[in-house]
C-alpha cells in the first residue's frame, strides 16, 4: 500500500477544509471566470480528497443545499504528469467516473460538462477552453511542476500557495526587533568606514561588529525552528525565495485570501530600491567633476538665431541661386540644417536627403517625447500572443495544480 493510499484512511489527519472554499469556488464563477482543476493524481484518489474538502450540508452558500465537488469545476483533468503537461504532454482521453478507467481512444473535443479527462497537453488543453497565456491565472503549491514551469513555458499568470507563510508572519512580527537590530549594525559598520578613503593606511576594526551581526542572524534562524526560514537564511533571501520572486506573480498561505479582494482588483508589487539607488535620497543633487555628453534636446528658442541664417532652399531668389551654384558641401549641409531646423517640408523637386547627410547635419538632436504610452511593461505580450489577441477577446483566466482554477471571461 502506497503512501497516499494510506493517507486516504486518516484524511482527517493529513487534510485540512475548511467550509469556506465552496464559497470561494462559487464567487470566482459567479464574477464570470471559468474554473478548471488539473492534478497529476488519478480519478479514484482525487475524488476521496475532493468529497472530503467539500463534505459540507451547505453548498456555495449558507442556505443552498449540498452539491457533489465536480459541479465546481468546469474542466476536471487528472493524471496531467506536470510539468510534461506544460511541454511535449500525453494522449488526452476521458474518464468513467463510475469505475476510474479510461476510455478507449483519444478525446478530441469539445469538453463537456460534469465531466473528467486524463492527460493531455497544454497545448490542446488551452485550445479547448480558448484561453492561454495571459488570461490564465494558475495556481498552484509547487515551485517547479506548478510556478516555474507553467510561467517560462506558458507565460501564464501564476499563483503560488506557500503554507510555511503563516509561520513565516507570526515570526517576522514577533522577532521584528532582531531585523531592526541588523539594521542599526549594518549602520555601525558604515560609520567605521566614514571618513576613510583610497588614501586610509590604518584598517578599522570591525570585529565587535561582525559578531554582533553573526549573532543576531543566528537568533534569526533560531526563531523559525529547527528546520529554519523558508524565505530567508540569516538576514538574505533563500533560492526558493528568488524563485518565488521571479516566477510566481501572486504568493500567499491559501486560495481562501481571495474572499478579502474583489475580482476586479490590481495587485501591484511594491517598489523595491536596486542597491545603487538605497545609496542615496531623492533630494541629493551631484555636481559632475568631469564633462559628459549632453543628451537633452537644445531649445529652439537658442536655435532660431542661427536657423534664420540659412534660409530654406525653396525660399532662395534667382541672385542667391547664383552665389550659391558656385557653394561647396558645406553650403548645401548648412542649408540642409536650415531646413530641418525650422521645419519646413522639403520640396519635391528636389532630391531628399539620405539617412547618412541627416545623421551628419542635425547633431545632439533626439526624437520628440511622445506623448501616449507606447509601451506597458506589464503587457509584454509575445508576437504569437498578439496574434492571438487580434483574433479573439478572451478574459483572464484562473488554474490552479492540485487546487482549484478559474478563468475569468
Amino acid at each position: 500500500m502506497t503512501l497516499l493510499r494510506l493517507k486516504t484512511f486518516n484524511l482527517d489527519e493529513y487534510v485540512k477544509k475548511d467550509e469556506r472554499l465552496p464559497m470561494v469556488l462559487s464567487r470566482i464563477r459567479e464574477s464570470g471566470a471559468k474554473l478548471f482543476l488539473l492534478t497529476n493524481s488519478d480519478y479514484m484518489f482525487t475524488d476521496r480528497i475532493m468529497t472530503f474538502l467539500f463534505d459540507f450540508p451547505h453548498g456555495g452558500k449558507p442556505d443552498e443545499p449540498h452539491r457533489d465537488w465536480k459541479t465546481y469545476f468546469d474542466t476536471i483533468v487528472v493524471d496531467a504528469r506536470k510539468p510534461l503537461f506544460f511541454g511535449e504532454g500525453t494522449i488526452l482521453r476521458q474518464v468513467d467516473t463510475s469505475t476510474g478507467a479510461l476510455k478507449v481512444g483519444t478525446h478530441m473535443g469539445p469538453l463537456q460538462a460534469n465531466q473528467v479527462y486524463s492527460g493531455g497537453s497544454c497545448d490542446v488543453f488551452t485550445k479547448l477552453i480558448g484561453a492561454k497565456g495571459k488570461d490564465v491565472l494558475y495556481i498552484g503549491d509547487h515551485i517547479f511542476g506548478d510556478i516555474l514551469k507553467s510561467k517560462k513555458i506558458r507565460g501564464w499568470r501564476t499563483f503560488l500557495i506557500v503554507p510555511e507563510l503563516v509561520q513565516e508572519l507570526h515570526v517576522w512580527t514577533d522577532k521584528c526587533q532582531l531585523f531592526a537590530q541588523l539594521q542599526q549594525l549594518d549602520v555601525r559598520l558604515g560609520d567605521l568606514y566614514k571618513n576613510l578613503d583610497s588614501s586610509a593606511k590604518e584598517k578599522p576594526d570591525i570585529r565587535s561588529v561582525r559578531t554582533a551581526i553573526r549573532d543576531v542572524t543566528h537568533k534569526m534562524d533560531l526563531a523559525y525552528g529547527m528546520m529554519g526560514s523558508l524565505f530567508r537564511s540569516g538576514s538574505r533571501q533563500t533560492f526558493f525565495s528568488g524563485q518565488v520572486v521571479r516566477y510566481a506573480d501572486l504568493y500567499a498561505a491559501t486560495i481562501l485570501n481571495l474572499m478579502y479582494y474583489p475580482f476586479s482588483y490590481m495587485f501591484r508589487a511594491p517598489a523595491m530600491l536596486l542597491p545603487h539607488e538605497s545609496t542615496v535620497a531623492h533630494e541629493q543633487r551631484f555636481t559632475l567633476d568631469a564633462p559628459m555628453i549632453q543628451r537633452t534636446r537644445p531649445p529652439r528658442a537658442e536655435l532660431q538665431p542661427s536657423a534664420a541664417a540659412a534660409p530654406p532652399p525653396h525660399e532662395l531668389d534667382d541672385e542667391e541661386e547664383g552665389a550659391e551654384g558656385d557653394a561647396d558641401a558645406r553650403g548645401d549641409e548648412s542649408k540642409e540644417v536650415g531646413r530641418l531646423l525650422l521645419g519646413t517640408p522639403q520640396p519635391s523637386s528636389l532630391p531628399s536627403a539620405t539617412g547618412s547627410e541627416l545623421s551628419v547635419s542635425v547633431p545632439h538632436t533626439r526624437p520628440e517625447t511622445p506623448r501616449s504610452v507606447t509601451h506597458t511593461h506589464d503587457e509584454d505580450y509575445s508576437d504569437e500572443d498578439s496574434d492571438d489577441q487580434k483574433r479573439t477577446k478572451g478574459g483572464e483566466a484562473r488554474g490552479t495544480g492540485d487546487g482549484p482554477a478559474s478563468a475569468q471571461a
